[in-house]
Order: C-alpha cells, then sequence, then structure tokens
C-alpha cells in the first residue's frame, strides 16, 4: 500500500458559524495515517515516516475497520495525568524504541487515535485524484460505516455550522487544563474534496494564541525600513530561576511604539549577556540590562523552548519576574477569540505550520 499524504490546511484568520461548513477539534497531537490491509495495520506520519511500533494500543486499528482494505487519517494524543491530551507526553512516545520502556509510557500516557476521515476504501479513492471524488460529508458518512470505534480508536467528533460554541468549549477545557489541550478547532467546507499534500481553503485552521511576560534582553538588527532602528526584541524566561533566551519578537510593534522602545533600549545597552555562556543569538546587535518586561503572544514552544510565532504585544515595565501572564492582563484578550483570532501574516511565523 502507497504512502498517503495527508491534506494540509490554511490559516484563517477568524473562527464564524457557517452552514456550509463543519467544524471539529484541532488536537495538539501528532497527524497520522493509518493503512490497514489484510488485517495489518501501519501508522504513518505526514513525511511518510512509520510511527508503529511506538504505540501498541493502536495496532488493533485493523479490528475497528470493517473493509479488508482501508486509509484513515486522523490525529494520535497522549493522554497526561488528568486525562486530557498532553502534548509533552506525546513528546516522550512517538521517538522511544525501547520495548520496556514503550510498555511503561504505554501505561502511563496512554495513546488515543482520533479519526477524522477517510482516504481509500478497499479499490475506491475517495479523494480528488480518484474517480469517486467524494465531499466532505460523503466522507464522512463512509468513515461512520467502516469505523467501529473501540479500545483506543475513536471517532472525532465534529459539529455542523456552529463554529462559536466549539470555539468556547475549546478555551473552557484549556483553561481548566491549565495548558494548551487543544491547538483550536478545525473549519472545513462539507463540498470540499481531499488533495493529498494540498493546502486550500477547503480546510482552514483557526489556532489560539497564548500569552507570555518575558524579559527584554537585547535588541536585534534592524533591516530593510528598520535599517535604523532595532529588528526584534530579544526575550528571555525567567520562570526556572535563571535567564533563558525563548526567542525574538518583531512584529507586533507600532511605529512610535518601536521607535520609543528603541530609544529607551540604548540608553540601557551593555556589553554583558544575561544568558548562560555560549548563548547566541542570530542578527544581535546589543544586550540591554534585562530590567523590562513585555507581554508577547506565542502560538506554542519548540522541544528546545523557543517560542513559536512571537508578536509583541506590549511593554509592562519593570518587572522582575517572566513566565505566564498574569489573569488581569489575560481578560482583555479573551473576548475575541471566539469571534476571530488575529493570527501573524507568513513573513512573520516563526515555525513551521503542522497542518
Amino acid at each position: 500500500m502507497e504512502a498517503v499524504s495527508p491534506m494540509l490546511a490554511q490559516t484563517a484568520q477568524e473562527a464564524t458559524d457557517d452552514p456550509d461548513r463543519i467544524f471539529d477539534l484541532k488536537y495538539n497531537g501528532m497527524r497520522i495515517v493509518g493503512h490497514v490491509e489484510d488485517g495489518e495495520s501501519t501508522l504513518l506520519g505526514r513525511s511518510g515516516i512509520d510511527y508503529t511500533w511506538p504505540f501498541p494500543e493502536l495496532h488493533d486499528l485493523a479490528k475497528r475497520v470493517t473493509t479488508k482494505r482501508a486509509v484513515l487519517d486522523g490525529e494520535v494524543v497522549c493522554l497526561g495525568a488528568d486525562g486530557l491530551p498532553d502534548f509533552n507526553a506525546l513528546q516522550k512516545r512517538y521517538s522511544q524504541r525501547d520495548p520496556l520502556a514503550i510498555k511503561a509510557l504505554m501505561e502511563r500516557f496512554p495513546a488515543r487515535f482520533q479519526v477524522f476521515d477517510v482516504v481509500e476504501v478497499d479499490e475506491f479513492d475517495l479523494t480528488s485524484a480518484g474517480a469517486a471524488r467524494a465531499t466532505q460529508m460523503q466522507r464522512r458518512e463512509i468513515l461512520e460505516k467502516v469505523l467501529a470505534p473501540g479500545g483506543s480508536v475513536y471517532l472525532s467528533p465534529y459539529v455542523d455550522g456552529n463554529a462559536t460554541d466549539l470555539m468556547k468549549e475549546v478555551l473552557r477545557i484549556n483553561k481548566e487544563g491549565g495548558r494548551q489541550v487543544f491547538d483550536g478547532i478545525m473549519s472545513k467546507s462539507k463540498s470540499g474534496l481531499y488533495v493529498p499534500g494540498g493546502r486550500g481553503a477547503d480546510w482552514q485552521k483557526v489556532k489560539i494564541p497564548q500569552w507570555g511576560t518575558f524579559v527584554i534582553c537585547g535588541y536585534t538588527k534592524g533591516t530593510g525600513w528598520r535599517e535604523d532602528m532595532m529588528g526584534a526584541v530579544v526575550l528571555g524566561d525567567r520562570s526556572s530561576g535563571s535567564l533563558s533566551w525563548v526567542g525574538c519578537a518583531g512584529s507586533g510593534f507600532k511605529l512610535k511604539q518601536l521607535q520609543d522602545l528603541h530609544q529607551t533600549l540604548l540608553r540601557m545597552r551593555t556589553a554583558t549577556s544575561p544568558f548562560p555562556n555560549g548563548t547566541k543569538v542570530p542578527k544581535l546587535d546589543s544586550w540591554v540590562r534585562p530590567e523590562l518586561s513585555c507581554l508577547v503572544k506565542y502560538y506554542d514552544t519548540t522541544k528546545a523552548g523557543q517560542l513559536i510565532w512571537p508578536i509583541f504585544q506590549r511593554l509592562l515595565g519593570e518587572l522582575p519576574d517572566s513566565g505566564p501572564i498574569p489573569a488581569s492582563l489575560l481578560a482583555e484578550y479573551q473576548g475575541s477569540l471566539v469571534h476571530g483570532l488575529s493570527v501573524p501574516r507568513s513573513e512573520e511565523r516563526g515555525g513551521d505550520e503542522d497542518g
């Protein structure tokens, strides 16, 4: 069976109710295409890497399919101690190859395969390249017939036309979970086709941003129209006790705000790095005394702790600490999440899209 490249999603600026679309959860997990043939199942990642071995509890996927052959699209999540999806738990599992470690981690962080689409059934190709050219809702109807959920295999739920209530529910779960349990929501056209490897308006993702307070530790060289100013502020996180570099924020500034902050930082220049020895910041212009904190919006963090898509929001003044944004400040931003999310333009993004 040939590997199928999963369909990808465009980033949408807002989540709005639409009777011509369905909305489902955007899991904070790993995209997996499940291949079932002759009673055997294989789990392939977005790039074609085989992830069958690290997830023994998903090996019975073939038993959950009522046809001889099927290709299913979904997301693998791992549950934390609170029973909710936890990306850190997933990270501990997907690269593991030691059988004893896999068994121990499986008991501690059980995996779930949330299936949301079907690509092929027996000899029928349901994608845009096949003769059937099944629409989103036709594929969903087929999926509900060929998949018998059970064990660690789930049929991912969706809502019809109502983005507002689903976004509210996602925000509630994330708040109660104290972390990014879900990345946001997916918006899918009911008449849309499945285009392997394609990224179009038929599938859109609306991601939920996070906010944090970080220490300004320096600034980078400006280019283009910013040549005489700074390019970005260098951000440090002191939540672990000592300052660590977490990235640079160059977007989100208004012109006067950028000019005023640059003048302030010029008076705070220092030759001494506030970070541990060996920390290298690309395009660094100067370090500054770590005395100012700022509010930053971002969308996730890398394994190394770097912020993804950091966007400067405002200067917070002389705050000694950094870390999660205070609830009083966060309340100012929460209202906009239900009806629309402002996302960075492509040139402002600091990380790879996850589809």
